[in-house]
Order: C-alpha cells, then structure tokens, then sequence
C-alpha cells in the first residue's frame, strides 16, 4: 500500500457558529475543492477544531452530501474523516450520516469512534482491522469466529464506506482473499 497523504480541512474558516443549509451549500464547493486537490488515495481529515455550533442542516449540506459522493465513487480512493474535540459536536453529523445510511470515522481525544448508521458487528470488525493496521480476510474471519462469507460481507461494507482499504490477494474456494488495512496512521 502506498504512504498516506493526509490533508486538513477546518470547518472554522467559515465561522465558530455555523448553522443553517445555504451557509453550508455555500461552503460545500471549498470541501470539494480539498478533497478534489488530494492525490489517489489520500485522505481529507475535517477538523471542527474552534467550533462552538454545528448545526445537522450545515453538516448534512457540507459534509454529508460531498461523503454521500465520496462513497458512491466520484472520488476514487480517497478517504475523509472528521477529528473534534467534543464527540457532542459531532452529534447532529451522526444523525445526519445514518439518514443517508453512512457511517463515517470520527477522532476524538486520541480514541476513534464510528458515526452515522452502523452495528456493534461492523464496529468490532473494523475495531480489529485498526489495531492489527493491516490483516487478511482470512486472518480477520478466524479471529471474529465468523464464516469466510460473512467476513467478507462486513469488510465488504467497510469498504464501500472507505472505512478500510481492500486489495484482493488470492482465493480461497469461491472466496476472494483480501489484503486490509486501516485509513489511520499508525
């Protein structure tokens, strides 16, 4: 896998109380301008750093909508996600992203914490992808106590959220094989 380029971008360039849908649409544009600016697989973390209000309507409008693209592919492997100092000024994000049925990461206080629409099994998947940093499906499965299908389908998941990066290394069976690893640095 390729060293990470990591770039930042704060919310607070557009106010310390930043609450309704136009401010966010006419904020938007700047989100896609960074994560556009980013390199193949590079990643785009969103800082609320000296943010005092974050509204779900802005949220939605900025980050919800240019993720929703993110996920559905327009840009490629890049990855985004947000870093806060207060887990509460991510709330109104997280019931924005699981309407949109996204699960996003969050960093906060030095622990990670998965937002928006998500399950305990997706979590603890991803959770053990994160520590190891890297694993193989086949690694991951045995450790969960899972089936190689039901592996893959979670890791599947995490991956069309760009939650982890996937790269397939082989079968096993009628089973692809993959190699995982972790969007955060080690």
């Amino acid at each position: 896998m390729k060293a990470m380029n990591q770039q930042s971008f704060r919310i607070s360039q557009f106010g310390t109380r930043v609450g309704t849908r136009l401010e966010g649409a006419a904020a938007r544009p700047h989100l896609v301008e960074a994560v556009e600016a980013l390199p193949a697989e590079g990643q785009l973390i969103i800082s609320l750093e000296g943010i005092d209000v974050l509204s779900g309507s802005f949220a939605d409008e900025v980050i919800g909508k240019v993720y929703q693209d993110l996920v559905n592919g327009r840009y490629q492997d890049r990855t985004m996600l947000v870093q806060t100092p207060s887990m509460d000024l991510a709330d109104d994000l997280s019931h924005k992203l699981e309407r949109r049925r996204l699960a996003m990461l969050c960093l906060s206080k030095g622990a990670w914490h998965l937002i928006g629409s998500h399950t305990p099994s997706l979590t603890e998947t991803l959770g053990l992808i994160i520590n190891k940093d890297q694993t193989t499906t086949k690694e991951l499965a045995s450790e969960l106590g899972l089936q190689m299908n039901a592996c893959v389908n979670r890791v599947a998941r995490l991956a069309k959220l760009h939650l982890i990066r996937r790269e397939q290394i082989g079968m096993s069976g009628p089973q692809a094989i993959y190699s995982l690893h972790s969007i955060l640095s080690s």
